[in-house]
């Protein structure tokens, strides 16, 4: 139907239909005028098939009976396939119940399992609360029991590490006074003077200072044994030495490592502190460098150790080699650093532990202070390791292990503090933290106010020893006899004379520092005009 005119349309070409235009159907009239017709064509069909079904199956059915019935009558096979399906059922049937039985079995053995368990339970759950009764008492035993045990674990140990101290500070005591370690007193003002194997002590301080007359030999005071670099040279070998056997007995690694003499390595050296123990075989000062192993890659620098020794008096040594004059300094520097640090480890005071430089330039006092001055208080226990009552401690105040605060605050003792127990070892945190309390100076800054120090306390020349070649017979007019006659016994002559001295002006170079000194053997007048126009003259002795 078309829904503008209401007339009955096509349902293929959609055109409306017209009684005059349109005077057939479309194929939508025809299929209306049909479609009863179809139905009914339809219903036979489907009626027709279920017939034909029905007469196909009821002849089937037919034939399959007749076939098998006249077949099983007439023949063995038969009979022998139905006994073979009987034995196959039987047998089925046997495995079914045999299946049944076994897992009858396992369910009643399961349910034994569990009975059996809750028995257990049972008899653990009456066990826990018999147990349960009074088991705070018992805990609590049981742990004043531990912590007995441990403090008197703690007692012992600290009581064998007290002796342990003990016996590492007689030690260094013997060792120090088998290096004939000692000190003198000395003149009014007292003084004290400081000798390691017969020979004295010069401080840093002192290198250029000249010494006191010596008694024994009569040396006069022209001899300044002080600036004799075999003199300055033993000197730091026996104090290198005795500390090395020191730290050695105390079991500390100190922070400049020293190295002693051996093969090939005639004297003694010390590292920097960055380079100590951090360094393969390294050869002596001055030697041809060793090879290197091209596979050894864990040394790939070779640091260069600083000497403790002197080849020249150290006036022209820091004229002549300034490099290795300031190595030398920085080697002493780093000796007097490793006492120091190893009296503030031990307990021993340095002045005022204020890290003075004064402080470290007496390594004499340093270092007697720490192996024989502080040997009075060697026989009392440390103050760690007594209570309030003055009995030893049961609570582990030296312990090592979660008392690294009381460790760092408590007043050290000898011997107590190493490298080598884990009873308040240096390497701990508590040990770290001890070292960084020290808070000292760094050995090249030391170094440097050194050698200022000496430079500005180096003596001014005053005597010059003039050889046989310096001077002939012409330059006796300004001579001048002093003391004995003009020839003494057991010495030749010299020109007639024994004791010359000779007044000379002393003329600056314009062009270099050299002193040039000129005989003056003209007029008076000659010579108050030069000295005048100088300033100074030198004595010339024998």
């Amino acid at each position: 139907m078309d829904p503008r005119t209401g007339n009955a349309m096509c349902d293929i070409c959609q055109r409306g239909h017209h009684p005059q235009r349109l005077p057939f159907l479309c194929a939508m009239d025809a299929r209306n005028l049909l479609y009863e017709k179809r139905i009914a064509n339809a219903q036979v069909l489907i009626e027709m098939d279920e017939l034909e079904q029905r007469v196909n199956a009821l002849l089937q059915d037919g034939q399959a009976d007749a076939a098998t019935t006249s077949a099983g009558r007439a023949s063995h096979t038969y009979t022998e396939n139905s006994h073979s399906e009987e034995q196959k059922a039987k047998l089925r049937t046997e495995q079914i119940i045999s299946a049944a039985e076994k897992l009858q079995k396992e369910v009643d053995e399961a349910k034994k399992e569990i009975q059996d368990r809750k028995a257990v339970i049972a008899r653990r759950k009456t066990d826990l609360a018999s147990a349960s009764q009074g088991i705070a008492a018992r805990r609590r035993r049981e742990l004043e029991e531990t912590q007995k045990a441990i403090s008197m674990s703690k007692f012992r140990w600290n009581q064998d590490h007290g002796a342990m101290a003990a016996y590492r500070g007689a030690l260094c005591a013997e060792v120090a006074k088998l290096y004939r370690l000692q000190r003198v007193r000395r003149g009014n003002p007292v003084r004290f003077e400081y000798k390691i194997g017969g020979l004295e002590i010069v401080d840093l301080h002192h290198l250029n200072s000249k010494l006191n007359r010596n008694k024994r030999t009569g040396e006069g005071p022209n001899h300044r044994k002080g600036t004799h670099p075999e003199h300055i040279s033993a000197s730091l070998g026996h104090i290198a030495h005795l500390l090395w056997l020191a730290s050695h007995y105390l079991s500390i690694k100190l922070p400049a490592e020293i190295t002693l003499p051996h093969n090939d390595y005639p004297k003694p050296t010390i590292f920097s502190l960055a380079s100590s123990y951090q360094h393969g075989q390294v050869s002596f000062p001055g030697a041809s460098p060793l090879p290197v192993d091209p596979l050894d890659r864990q040394y790939g620098h070779v640091p260069h150790p600083r000497p403790l020794f002197l080849d020249k008096p150290l006036s022209s040594f820091s004229k002549d080699e300034s490099n290795n004059y300031t190595a030398f300094l920085e080697g002493v520097c780093l000796l007097a650093y490793n006492i120091v640090w190893l009296c503030r480890t031990q307990g021993v005071p340095v002045g005022n532990n204020d890290n003075s430089f004064e402080d470290f330039t007496y390594i004499g006092r340093n270092l007697y202070n720490l192996l024989i001055g502080s040997s009075v208080n060697r026989g009392q226990p440390p103050q760690a390791m007594l209570d309030a009552n003055g009995s030893p401690a049961r609570n582990g105040a030296l312990g090592g292990n979660g008392e690294g605060n009381d460790l760092a605050k408590a007043t050290p003792q000898m011997g107590a503090w190493s490298h080598g127990t884990a009873h308040t070892s240096l390497s701990s945190t508590a040990g770290n933290e001890f070292t960084r309390s020290f808070k000292l100076p760094n050995p090249i800054k030391l170094a440097d106010k050194l050698k200022s120090r000496l430079a500005n306390d180096a003596p001014v020349p005053e005597w010059e020893l003039i050889e046989g070649g310096d001077f002939g017979p012409n330059d006796l007019d300004d001579g001048v006899f002093v003391g004995g006659s003009p020839q003494s016994k057991g010495r030749a002559p010299r020109y007639g004379l024994e004791s010359y001295m000779s007044v000379n002006t002393i003329r600056s170079h314009a062009s270099s520092d050299t002193r040039i000194s000129g005989a003056t053997a003209n007029t008076a007048g000659t010579r108050d005009k030069e000295r005048s126009s100088n300033g100074w003259t030198k004595i010339k002795p024998r």
